[in-house]
């Protein structure tokens, strides 16, 4: 009886520790509302998981997920690819070649 609830409480634990250890991905820490500072003017822009909305703005651009690190944007004809990296769950920095733009998570 004894051998058989710590078998139980072993698997149990395993399996705590092992969801406990796994991390979001990047496709779905990026959904969201996110704030950005572009040329001085803050701007609050929303991922969905195909499109970015601009607030302010009452525009969307499409993007798409190259990799497991890189989304392509079409912002009304100019193709731009960035890297994305998380610092922390609120704080996400892109690389483009246009620049690194930080953004921080509206909550």
């Amino acid at each position: 009886m004894n051998r058989a609830r710590t078998i139980v409480v072993s698997a149990v634990l395993l399996l705590l520790a092992a969801c406990a250890a796994s991390t979001p991905s990047k496709r779905e820490m990026i959904l969201g509302s996110w704030q950005a500072d572009f040329q001085g003017q803050s701007i609050v822009l929303n991922y969905s998981a195909t499109e970015i909305s601009v607030e302010s703005f009452g525009v969307s651009f499409p993007y798409a997920w190259l990799d497991d690190d890189r989304i392509r944007l079409d912002a009304m004809g100019q193709e731009v690819i960035s890297t994305v990296e998380f610092v922390t769950p609120d704080e996400m920095v892109q690389t483009s070649d246009q620049g690194v733009q930080t953004l921080r998570r509206v909550q």
